[in-house]
């Protein structure tokens, strides 16, 4: 009996030690990958922020030219480099970094923002997490609602900070905030709300071409015989590209209205506030056709480099990206091939091996459910009867050997 115990103790810590093994193993499986962003909401999102932070210090420059560019007209604007050039005339290198502490506080709320949303959309609506196994059209649609929350979070940030930006004597966050509710009042935080919803295609399109375009580099180095892990373990410069290709793609798409956002935030708001079609008119009208992709030269050196660099400060700073999990190989119908000879019953499918089972058995063992020590003890007085038992079985047993050995024995011969 206590050999009996010592086996089951054994089995009990042996269960355990598995238990809290599977709990801290990070297994490629789709269970796994779920978890992970629970784990690291948090750590993505001030990743993300930290690298937004110091995208937008070393590329605002790019964004000053671009903003003066994209606000200005055929007739009393220039080009990128023109623009640049008289910058640096009139006001030196301090010139271009005008209204840059505004832009860090609107960037560190966006980006916080965005990368919280994502997290929990992806978290609660994808077991694979933004990997390439979840469908295409899935990415998409939960990358454009991510953007969109985003956006009815923190539109009045931006549009605080590009009017600040643009004012002579850029007089501050908070001072551009106080000016324009005096002026204007409460609505003047969310003009191009509408078409910042409908541009939130743009970051979309390009979260979702970087997870497919991460899943082709994926597949073209598992081609030259790298495994599978180490394929998808993408490095920073990686990530980068991925990223510039896909924030390029994105950026051709929805030029037009960006532009057309761009205007509607940073008009004076004198008279009535026109509309993106009105928008598309005027530029039409007084700059032709190329009007509309006017700055999108400035427009893809800002935001192409600044994601691409965001990216890369993310992934480094940041937990590692979430990894595909493999796909179940697919069975082999082959009649020919014997079965797997078995003992005594199905083998445990591992795939079932998991911590809530594990939870369960070990809870059994330790009388989470019934009454063991009432089983162990009815268990003993049993073992005890068979045990009496069989000493009954045992002595019966002796006694007809000794019978049978006396009944083989010739009988003795009568001494003469």
């Amino acid at each position: 009996m206590q050999e009996m115990r010592r086996i089951t103790f054994a089995s009990e810590n042996d269960l355990e030690d598995v238990r809290k093994t599977l709990e801290q193993a990070d297994l490629p499986t789709a269970r796994s990958v779920a978890k992970r962003p629970k784990q690291a909401l948090v750590a993505h999102a001030l990743s993300g922020t930290v690298g937004s932070i110091l995208a937008e210090v070393f590329l605002f420059p790019v964004d000053t030219v671009k903003l003066i560019v994209q606000t200005s007209t055929m007739k009393n604007g220039s080009g990128f480099f023109a623009v640049m050039g008289n910058i640096l005339q009139e006001k030196g290198i301090g010139g271009f970094y005008k209204g840059l502490g505004a832009a860090i506080l609107k960037e560190a709320v966006h980006s916080f923002n965005f990368w919280i949303w994502h997290g929990l959309l992806f978290q609660g609506f994808s077991h694979a997490d933004d990997t390439s196994r979840t469908p295409t059209s899935a990415r998409l649609v939960l990358n454009l609602i991510a953007k969109q929350l985003n956006w009815l979070c923190t539109v009045p940030f931006e549009v605080i900070s590009s009017v600040n930006q643009l004012s002579p004597d850029s007089p501050g966050f908070l001072s551009t905030a106080v000016l324009l509710y005096q002026n204007q009042g409460i609505g003047t935080f969310y003009r191009g709300l509408a078409v910042s919803l409908v541009l939130a295609i743009n970051p979309a399109i390009m979260n979702t071409l970087i997870t497919t375009f991460l899943g082709l580099a994926a597949v073209a180095r598992m081609s030259v015989g790298v495994d599978y892990e180490d394929a998808r373990d993408h490095g920073p410069a990686t990530i980068g590209t991925a990223t510039a290709i896909s924030k390029f793609v994105a950026t051709l798409a929805t030029y037009p209205l960006i532009r057309a956002k761009v205007l509607q935030q940073t008009s004076a708001g004198q008279g009535k506030q026109f509309s993106v079609f009105q928008i598309w008119s005027n530029i039409i009208k007084f700059e032709g056709l190329r009007g509309l992709y006017r700055g999108v030269l400035a427009m893809s050196y800002k935001t192409v480099l600044w994601n691409s660099l965001m990216m890369m400060i993310k992934s480094r700073l940041g937990p590692r990206r979430a990894i595909t999990p493999p796909a179940t190989p697919p069975a082999e119908k082959n009649s020919e091939s014997p079965m797997m000879p078995m003992m005594a019953r199905v083998p445990f499918p591992a795939e079932l091996i998991t911590v809530e089972k594990l939870d369960e058995i070990l809870g059994y063992l330790k009388g989470e459910s019934g009454t063991p020590q009432r089983r162990v003890i009815a268990l003993e007085h049993r073992l005890d009867d068979v045990s009496h038992e069989l000493k009954e079985v045992k002595s019966m047993l002796t006694q007809l050997v000794a019978q049978n050995s006396n009944r083989d024995q010739p009988p003795k011969q009568a001494s003469r």
